[in-house]
């Protein structure tokens, strides 16, 4: 398992450590890096676009009315709409998590709610007629970033409502002061840009119609340099694609980067929606989604039968790498996948910090990214050198519930609270 070199690998996720949101000019940068890499080992990378809804900030404002008089630091909350040229002037409500006791009094205020909108707090404040709405951020003994949060399309079919982004510790302020009426100031340009996937497979010799595909996405969170999420990951599946263009596998292998993950796994639907006509050919997902962090924890999440959550169990035991292993689903590029029937194994290394500034290659280091590629190599090479496909192409009924009430909850299809 030499091929797998945790230097190499981290020198990519060095090279791609830089701020990569989905639709931006810097995702395609890290598109164009990636296929030149496989360019390099001999592959033939395709980068299909697909649409994503973006938006361009261009006026922010909270001002406090009465009964003093303050201009807060807001930031737009993406794709919400805009208030009048003027703002809106209106009363202001601490309406907490935005439940239907808070809600009762909010027709044509404007509510404070504790941190992001999820998609049953954006419905029910839609339901009471707010005029707008300000979220909390961060954390009320600290001010680094601003949160650059945004509404996703499925949120659409509820209207839009201008929304603001505020630190915490002035929220905090804003409650204690007990502001009553507040002037609220949005203007942003809202499109559809494209984003990107990268693709390559390589063909099986022995049995080319039975695929096995490997992903990582490759975009990272506003702020952040996205080295463990997942520039790592980015790296890891690099390395494999390196390996298996170098020994020809028995059965097709198609590694996808994939794009604008962190906006609602994007990228992956799109690559799903375009393969309709072969769901049935691939018979398993390998997902790499964080790795390489100097303290931590390995993790598997298998979306599929019994019989792979105990060959990763064996595995672990075989070569001396721990994982802490669960039958779940793992909100990431697997899920399109499994939404078709296909079952996946998702494997990740958490513990480096993500969704920050902070995810920074220092809290890496190759001897772990090495050490989760070879892991992710022996299961790819077991798997491709198996007479017959190892794994039942199958969901267990109560991974299928759980699949269920995920999409049930992105779908707005009854009130869970949707996953982060």
């Amino acid at each position: 398992m030499a091929d797998i070199c945790g230097e190499r690998a981290y020198r990519l996720l060095e090279e791609i450590s830089f701020e990569r949101r989905g639709g931006s000019t810097e995702e395609k940068r890290a598109a164009g890096i990636l296929a030149k890499k496989l360019r390099d080992i001999g592959l033939d990378p395709e980068i299909p676009e697909f649409e994503i809804w973006s938006y361009e900030p261009l006026e922010a404002g909270l001002r406090v009315l009465s009964p003093y008089q303050k201009e807060y630091e807001v930031e737009v909350y993406g794709l919400t709409g805009c208030t009048p040229r003027e703002g809106i002037e209106a009363e202001l409500l601490y309406a907490e998590e935005a439940d239907e006791v808070s809600l009762a009094t909010a027709a044509d205020r404007v509510v404070l709610v504790n941190r992001g909108v999820d998609l049953k707090r954006y419905r029910r404040i839609a339901e009471a007629e707010v005029a707008g709405f300000v979220a909390w951020g961060g954390e009320i003994y600290r001010r680094e970033d601003m949160p650059k949060w945004a509404i996703r399309p499925e949120y659409f079919k509820h209207g839009k409502i201008p929304g603001a982004i505020i630190f915490a510790d002035d929220a905090a302020e804003l409650v204690q002061k007990k502001a009553e009426k507040v002037r609220l100031t949005i203007q942003q340009d809202e499109a559809e840009v494209p984003s990107q996937n990268v693709i390559c497979e390589i063909k099986g010799r022995e049995k080319p119609d039975e695929i096995v595909v490997i992903t990582a996405h490759y975009d990272s969170v506003p702020y952040s340099m996205g080295a463990n999420d997942n520039g790592a990951g980015s790296a890891i599946i690099m390395e494999l694609a390196r390996h298996f263009a170098q020994n020809s596998p028995g059965r097709t292998l198609r590694f996808i980067w994939c794009g604008s993950e962190e906006l609602g796994l994007r990228g992956s639907f799109a690559h799903v929606r375009e393969q309709e006509s072969d769901p049935d050919a691939i018979k398993l997902v390998l997902n790499v989604d964080v790795a390489g962090g100097i303290l931590g924890r390995n993790r598997a999440v298998v979306t599929g039968p019994d019989s792979l959550k105990h060959y990763v169990d064996v595995m672990s035991r075989c070569t001396g790498v721990a994982f802490t292993t669960k039958q779940d689903v793992y909100s990431s590029d697997s899920i399109p996948f499994a939404e078709q029937g296909i079952p996946s194994l998702n494997i990740m290394r958490f513990g480096a910090p993500i969704h920050n500034r902070h995810d920074r290659a220092e809290y890496l280091c190759p001897e772990r990214l090495e050490e989760l590629g070879r892991f992710a190599l022996r299961f790819l090479s077991d798997v491709d050198a198996a007479r017959v496909f190892p794994f039942e192409r199958e969901i267990p009924d109560d991974v299928k519930k759980k699949l269920d009430k995920y999409f049930q909850r992105v779908r707005g299809e009854n009130d869970g609270e949707e996953k982060g």
